[in-house]
């Protein structure tokens, strides 16, 4: 085999390479021998199946699985000689065959980057949220999970659920069709211009607006409205508490300990973006290809244009940040044995077997790399306590957006 470097960037080869074609013979003599020794035709016995036989019978998938085991094997040897660490499939382009097997693979691979400091780094931590505050929000909430849900007249507000059918067309032609369809107003998972349309409407009143170039029209089917039970002993009781107070010591302590996480959470967070201002390169399109489509798959959202704009520079901070995080692993010597992962796996009620095992263990040994380095690195932080700029609840109950107007006028 010869092969000619024909392009050679940071995170993109393109390999000419040449083979005689004898080698292609080889590979498909070693596919006839896989095969032969449980084949049988009439006349022969399993086993004695002459090759010419089975060439003749058998040529193209041969040929087909010999070509793919030679170009496979071209490209793992030349990617091990260069020490080159492949980020996507390798891709045949201009195959030529005659007495030679030319033909160009383009791959795209991870590049050779050098570690920022990443020890010592200085975080900022806001002191915890007033327990007042967090007694008031986790009441709040309690209530609402308990809430009664009756159908209103008024005007619908953030956090009432409506029922609408949607149309939705694009160039004046129908492409969905929804009906009965049930939102709270205020859902993340809602597009902004919904939310905001909604917030006003009434039974039977009809709504249009356009979201990614495509127009929607509703019709609203019912508005309805949560019903919070009274906050005193009869509804600590039905919660098996002793009573009101016990009831709010518990959910004290609760969201104490959310909060503190929520903290935590937070500085790591900001850990990561000093990382990624610390650790600047170009990072392969396959990478980022595969965190936008998992961004769009835990948002239950299409690929569209606004989607790729709005999400492909979170997907390229998450691609690089893993590359960041990955080396530092290695370079700590952070290892998950399997006893950790099996721990996950039960915890999580999955089952294993011979088809997704392989696939689950590298997913999460990658996960719990990733959540090891940062803990990691969060205790070898800097953490500095800072005052917060305006009070807890002038923050929660910032009106400039739909999603944060949580209190309603009626």
């Amino acid at each position: 085999m010869h092969y000619d470097i024909a392009l050679d960037k940071a995170t993109e080869k393109e390999i000419d390479i040449t083979v005689p074609v004898t080698e292609l013979d080889r590979f498909i003599k070693i596919e006839i021998n896989k095969i032969k020794k449980n084949l049988s035709f009439n006349g022969f016995r399993k086993g004695k199946v002459p090759e010419s036989l089975i060439k003749i019978k058998y040529q193209d998938s041969l040929r087909a699985q010999a070509m793919n085991d030679l170009v496979t094997q071209s490209f793992l040897k030349i990617v091990s000689e260069n020490k080159w660490r492949p980020a996507s499939q390798a891709e045949m382009k201009n195959l030529v065959e005659n007495d030679e097997i030319k033909f160009r693979l383009r791959f795209e691979t991870i590049p050779d980057f050098e570690l920022g400091e990443y020890l010592g780094i200085e975080v900022f931590q806001e002191e915890q949220l007033p327990e007042d505050f967090l007694l008031e929000q986790s009441t709040k909430d309690l209530r609402g999970q308990h809430a009664n849900i009756r159908e209103t007249t008024h005007p619908a507000a953030v956090d009432d659920l409506v029922t609408m059918d949607i149309e939705i067309s694009e160039n004046d032609k129908i492409i969905d069709n929804q009906h009965d369809i049930t939102v709270r107003i205020g859902d993340r998972n809602l597009p902004d211009e919904i939310n905001r349309i909604l917030v006003g409407v009434k039974k039977t009143e009809k709504r249009q607006v356009n979201v990614d170039k495509k127009n929607h029209k509703i019709h609203i089917k019912k508005v309805e409205e949560k019903i919070l039970p009274d906050f005193d002993d009869g509804f600590a009781k039905t919660l098996k508490f002793e009573g009101i107070e016990q009831l709010r010591k518990k959910l004290l302590e609760h969201a104490k300990q959310i909060d503190e996480k929520r903290l935590e959470d937070t500085a790591k967070e900001s850990l990561s973006n000093v990382l990624l201002e610390k650790n600047k390169f170009e990072v392969p399109n396959a990478l980022i290809e595969s965190e936008y489509q998992t961004i769009l798959q835990k948002s239950k959202l299409p690929d569209s244009e606004s989607n790729k704009e709005r999400f492909w520079g979170s997907a390229e901070k998450r691609a690089r940040l893993d590359l960041i995080i990955n080396k530092i692993a290695e370079k700590e010597s952070i290892k998950i044995d399997e006893e950790e992962i099996m721990k996950v796996v039960t915890a999580m009620g999955i089952t294993l077997n011979d088809e997704n095992r392989e696939n689950i263990v590298n997913y999460l040994g990658n996960v719990l790399i990733k959540e090891k380095t940062i803990d990691f690195l969060y205790k070898k932080a800097k953490i500095t306590k800072k005052s917060r700029i305006i009070s807890a609840k002038e923050d929660i109950n910032d009106t400039r957006s739909v999603r944060n107007r949580a209190n309603r006028t009626r």
